[in-house]
């Protein structure tokens, strides 16, 4: 489960005591719950034939900010299957148009425009603004992006595709979890599934983007028992739905050539440290207390964007080395460059074996 928190702060207007009425008499959801979805930030990658209804009904459901992200305009051959739009919004950006219209849908809910695409370059500093990244692209090379990222930054990534009627959705990086990887191996070069090549039913991308809102919901809640290292296949036509186990691989810090950073510490440097040193672990509070470095303080990376964050490090090291650990490499990179941005100097420890 996420640990979203919503404290004694989030509060709900009668407004929207009334508008989720029928939601908040729900014994899986309640008033808590319906605090956990308001506080809750979701990315929507692509705002095409999957992104709408996935807006749509997070939206609906009470998510107070989503994000959305994509460059594209829309053109008259998306009408068919992406239902926010119509003939008046062709030649008009997705992102702009989506906004008017998911606000007449829920005045509450804030959309965030990226009005360009996900890269390699503007991954990471957009991915670490929200807690759960929903993939809606029909793009390999932007997959690819995304799991790295979400793996980086302990980002659960709810993934949908579609090819005709066949459609699957996939929770990755769940509880540590399988990865995109996982499913496909980047090395198999796979080509993308075009909507304009191989054709599409509008009905085939609605039922997947309901099903990847149902997914993030279930994630904000603490309900998802049953979708960890699964890959669910829904056939319209047939309505065909199968589960596939898909296997583990990891292989942590493979790729990184420690040579290139000069404050990465080996865990036998550190005793010269250890009287003038704060550490802080980056990962998850549930490994952080099964077991960790004696007086390290736990800050999950995805808390390390905030700006509180960043304050209570700036105050606490004035006297004191930083160090951050974590048990990938690339995680305490990641964080390597948040505190690098805000001149904060710091070392990395290597993991631990």
């Amino acid at each position: 489960m996420l640990n979203i928190k919503y404290g004694t702060k989030t509060q709900l207007s009668q407004e929207e005591y009334k508008h989720y009425s029928k939601q908040l008499i729900l014994d899986n959801i309640g008033i808590q719950g319906q605090k956990k979805l308001k506080n809750t930030k979701v990315l929507i990658i692509g705002a095409g034939g999957l992104g709408c209804p996935t807006m749509i009904y997070l939206a609906a459901s009470g998510i107070r900010y989503i994000g959305l992200i994509d460059g594209d305009k829309i053109e008259h051959s998306n009408l068919n299957r992406q239902i926010l739009y119509n003939t008046d919004d062709i030649t008009n950006f997705k992102v702009n148009s989506a906004q008017k219209k998911i606000q007449t849908i829920n005045n509450n809910c804030t959309i965030i425009k990226h009005r360009y695409n996900l890269n390699a370059e503007n991954n990471i500093e957009i991915i670490s603004h929200y807690d759960i990244i929903v993939d809606t692209t029909d793009n390999f090379k932007t997959r690819y992006i995304i799991d790295k990222a979400c793996y980086q930054l302990h980002k659960t990534y709810i993934y949908g595709a579609i090819d005709k009627f066949d459609g699957q959705v996939v929770v990755f990086n769940y509880k540590n979890g399988i990865r995109y990887k996982d499913l496909y191996n980047q090395n198999l070069l796979l080509e993308n599934n075009n909507c304009s090549r191989n054709g599409v039913m509008g009905i085939t991308t609605g039922y997947i983007g309901i099903l990847q809102a149902i997914e993030t919901i279930k994630i904000i809640l603490g309900l998802e028992k049953r979708c960890k290292n699964l890959l669910l296949i829904y056939n319209t036509i047939n309505t065909i739905n199968k589960r596939k186990k898909i296997a583990l691989k990891r292989n942590n810090n493979k790729h990184i050539n420690i040579t290139k950073f000069n404050n990465i510490l080996l865990s036998n440097e550190l005793t010269r440290l250890n009287n003038h040193c704060i550490i802080i672990d980056l990962r998850t509070k549930i490994d952080f207390s099964r077991q960790h470095i004696k007086k390290s303080i736990n800050i999950p990376i995805k808390e390390f964007k905030l700006n509180k964050t960043k304050n209570i490090i700036k105050y606490y090291i004035k006297k004191s080395n930083l160090i951050l650990y974590c048990n990938t490499l690339e995680r305490s990179i990641i964080a390597s460059y948040f505190l690098k941005h805000d001149n904060i100097s710091h070392y990395i420890l290597h993991p631990i074996k």
